[in-house]
């Protein structure tokens, strides 16, 4: 015989809170309308699961049987429902994550990604300003990069600070020395990147302030590249880092 679950919550209703008035009261239900689902469950299965005591009720041995299952039943209901909830409130979709350092992002995507596995990432690379352009233009919903430079349009919020180093080869004059002074670092070639990069615009006008001139510059449009180009030879050093005016840069 199929169980009717709206008679078995009737049942426990009454049974957890010990009168029929009290379990009416809680459901929002009329109390008639209580007593006869209890009563169809047990005519239904010709048992007697409560019996009156003044007025409350108690269980019969059966009834406390059946409450030890209802109660698994019901909590397990309550279960699926928390399941379910939480599965609604999930975030869903595509997030468009631009950076002109990825390594500076990694930390916050993994963040992002266990708090919100229900959205999926796509990472944009450029530099500052090519990041600033898109996220303006939409294609990109969020960016963090090294130019500090306010914006009427975007919001802006400041998550940490980086020192700007300068690198060479170990096989480079500069390499056994705690501290690269400006116009040390001047007299060799530089890499340094391009247009529009915060790292570049930092290292210009700290050139500028001091008033020197590099004696020969190699441009590369990523962090990665200028690396590459310092270990190939073709600099012998080069600014490669963040976003902070310093007259001279610490080994790196």
């Amino acid at each position: 015989m199929p169980m009717n679950l709206t008679h078995l919550r009737a049942f426990h209703l009454v049974a957890t809170h010990g009168s029929y008035v009290a379990a009416a009261a809680a459901a929002n239900v009329s109390q008639p309308t209580l007593s006869e689902q209890v009563r169809l469950l047990e005519r239904l299965h010709g048992v007697q699961l409560l019996q009156r005591a003044g007025r409350s009720v108690e269980l019969t041995p059966v009834g406390g049987k059946l409450l030890e299952v209802t109660a698994r039943l019901f909590a397990a209901e309550l279960e699926a429902q928390s399941v379910l909830a939480k599965a609604r409130n999930v975030m869903q979709g595509e997030l468009r994550f631009g950076t002109d350092a990825p390594i500076n992002a990694v930390g916050v995507l993994s963040t992002f990604r266990r708090l919100n596995p229900g959205v999926s990432i796509q990472l944009v690379s450029g530099n500052s300003a090519d990041i600033r352009r898109q996220v303006l233009a939409g294609t990109v919903d969020v960016g963090i990069i090294a130019d500090e430079t306010p914006h009427p349009d975007l919001i802006a919020r400041q998550l940490g600070t980086q020192d700007l180093v300068a690198f060479v080869r170990q096989d480079h004059a500069l390499a056994h020395g705690k501290v690269i002074r400006l116009r040390d670092l001047v007299v060799h070639p530089l890499i340094i990147r391009e247009i529009g990069s915060v790292t570049r615009r930092s290292i210009e006008t700290a050139l500028s302030t001091a008033r020197l001139q590099p004696a020969e510059v190699l441009e590369t449009d990523s962090r990665e590249a200028v690396h590459a180009a310092v270990m190939a030879g073709l600099g012998r050093c080069s600014g490669g880092g963040r976003v902070q005016r310093r007259s001279s840069a610490g080994v790196a």
